[in-house]
């Protein structure tokens, strides 16, 4: 369905799941590379340990009563990994080894379709771009979006790790929407996270679009009592349609 974009200056979208797909294969995938880096460095690893403790962290930011948010600090999570797993902690070298295996899995693991590119190029002509990503590893968002020939579409970016607090905390829209120089009611955000996307939003005064393209690995259960979307995309093609059309529409008035 259309949105009305009459008043729409900026799109700011969520970058995995949402630009790119980082789902349950892929996280098995990232999980199996710090795996490997731990048996060689430690000894065979016990993976139902393994994934315990890295569900328990992809959870942690959002624990609490009442959650605070709090972005993982991704050294601290993987020194306490280590000594969960085998009782002692690694030294420098050997924290920076699986550190660095850590980036390297992700960005090897994200892939940008090429429509992609043709839909924000299309989609920067009318609109301020920014992105805001959940991950501890600023660094490493920025480097995908630069492998995956994203990063010129976007005058902000804004990761969780950088910043210290996780969407749906207030900070990371209001950030966003400082960069770009926009008011929240003027801003469209695109998610596949109804917590963390959808909830952070709409509390955030911004329109929200549910894209529905890819499964998230992090589920949050609806309540009767969250915001609904402005809109659901079933993928960037049908979020494109709702875009400009809005934009066509008011250009023809």
């Amino acid at each position: 369905m259309p949105i009305d974009t009459s008043k729409i200056r900026a799109v700011v979208f969520d970058y995995g799941n949402t630009l790119v797909e980082f789902g349950h294969e892929k996280v098995r995938l990232y999980d199996r590379a710090v795996a490997e880096i731990l048996g060689k460095l430690f000894g065979p690893p016990d993976l139902e340990l393994l994934s315990h403790i890295r569900d328990r962290d992809r959870m942690a930011p959002y624990s609490g009563n009442p959650p605070q948010y709090r972005e993982n600090c991704l050294p601290d999570i993987t020194r306490a990994l280590i000594y969960e797993m085998y009782g002692r902690y690694p030294t420098p070298q050997e924290l920076e080894h699986v550190l660095r295996v850590r980036y390297e899995a992700f960005l090897n693991l994200i892939k940008a379709n090429g429509n992609t590119t043709t839909f924000l190029a299309q989609l920067e002509q009318r609109y301020k771009l920014g992105l805001v990503s959940n991950y501890p590893d600023g660094n490493a968002i920025r480097a995908s979006l630069q492998q995956v020939k994203l990063a010129k579409y976007f005058q902000s970016v804004v990761v969780s790790g950088d910043i210290g607090f996780c969407k749906p905390h207030p900070l990371p829209f209001e950030r966003v929407c400082g960069q770009l120089g926009v008011e929240p009611a003027e801003t469209v955000f695109v998610g596949d996270n109804w917590l963390a996307d959808i909830q952070g939003a709409k509390r955030a005064g911004m329109r929200a679009v549910h894209l529905v393209q890819w499964q998230p690995h992090e589920t949050f259960e609806q309540d009767p009592r969250h915001h609904q979307p402005d809109a659901v995309a079933k993928d960037l093609e049908e979020l494109q349609a709702m875009l400009m059309a809005g934009s066509e529409a008011l250009q023809n008035e």
